[in-house]
């Protein structure tokens, strides 16, 4: 079974020719600019990018087969996806977010700590929320903290230092 990313959520239609508004789920959202097509998840098809342009940080995107308003206001709420092989490749140390979700965190000496929930995008440095049970806590996404981060074994390992865990 091939596997989706999702890439944007349609949240509301453009205009009366079918074109989509779309919030986008990457960091990048000029990366829809390089893209040829997407999977819509209303009907799972592969559409063609038409047209696509920006504004007050959402992508308006023309698709192709989707012509009309009312069409296009079928896919509201639905998200857009890509998959695995159009993913740009990423620098050493950067992973994507999705890779990130659910993965196991454990202390430098072995201690299960829990697995990351929602990785925080703050700006500076991203933030993973942690939960174990019936704690959370944040961690840093800092090369003093994350030591390890083994993509294959869903496993990442921290420095624990004082006060992050409290």
């Amino acid at each position: 079974m091939k596997e989706y990313i999702k890439v944007g959520k349609i949240v509301n239609t453009h205009g009366v020719k079918g074109c989509v508004k779309c919030m986008p789920l990457t960091d990048d959202e000029e990366r829809f600019q390089e893209l040829e097509y997407v999977y819509t998840e209303k009907d799972n098809a592969r559409r063609k990018i038409i047209d696509v342009w920006y504004r007050k940080g959402m992508v308006y995107i023309q698709l192709e087969n989707i012509n009309d308003m009312n069409t296009a206001e079928s896919f509201k709420n639905t998200f857009i996806s890509i998959l695995e092989d159009q993913l740009r490749e990423l620098p050493e140390d950067s992973y994507y977010v999705f890779d990130l979700e659910g993965m196991e965190v454990y202390s430098a000496e072995g201690e299960y700590l829990g697995k990351i929930d929602v990785v925080h995008q703050t700006g500076a440095n991203d933030v993973y929320e942690v939960v174990n049970k019936d704690k959370s806590f944040l961690i840093p996404a800092v090369k003093n903290v994350v030591k390890e981060v083994n993509l294959e074994e869903k496993k990442m390992v921290i420095n624990v230092i004082e006060g992050l865990l409290e």
